[in-house]
């Protein structure tokens, strides 16, 4: 016999209904995860590494911070003390950064762009200190934003929250889906 659900006029109802059916069982397992989303779904390492963050976090971003401005502090007196002793003078504005090879580079064109760029090439210190001034800012970054997590994960803060929620975009298309986030 035919029941009523096989016929044709009710399997374009099924056909219709269906992906409904399955995006509310995908809403639903969304929303039981976002419930579920505090630490219980944390492994207890990373669960004591942001408790510890949290309690903690402040005091090291202190400390490395000020550490960085020191690193800061002394590139900046290498880098005029090169330069004095090679006669040049920066008197104008001068933007220094590594290049994908690690040496410094200055970004712009100057008068002097040869003795400058002689004089960094042969600079052992200053490329090495802006690799160490970048990579432990980066670690400050992601101390920041370890924090963020760490005390929005409990407290609820919308503040906190939102912040949080700019961080990640999404750009949808196909199978090359993906994600960015900052």
């Amino acid at each position: 016999m035919n029941s009523p659900a096989a016929s044709p006029q009710n399997m374009l109802c099924i056909q219709h209904v269906r992906p409904q059916s399955t995006l509310d069982n995908i809403e639903s397992e969304a929303i039981h995860a976002l419930a579920a989303s505090g630490s219980a779904t944390l492994s207890p390492e990373l669960d004591t590494f942001l408790r510890y963050v949290e309690e903690h976090g402040h005091r090291v971003s202190q400390e490395l911070a000020a550490g960085i401005d020191r690193l800061q502090e002394l590139f900046l007196s290498a880098a005029h003390q090169a330069f004095q002793l090679a006669g040049v003078t920066v008197d104008s504005r001068m933007i220094l950064s590594l290049n994908r090879q690690g040496k410094l580079h200055i970004e712009g064109i100057r008068a002097e762009q040869e003795q400058l760029a002689a004089l960094l090439a042969s600079s052992r210190a200053l490329p090495a200190l802006l690799k160490l001034i970048s990579a432990q800012s980066a670690i400050l970054d992601g101390i920041h934003n370890l924090r963020l997590v760490a005390g929005a994960r409990n407290s609820g803060d919308s503040e906190q929250l939102s912040r949080l929620q700019q961080t990640c975009r999404v750009c949808l298309k196909g199978q090359l889906s993906h994600f960015y986030c900052a």
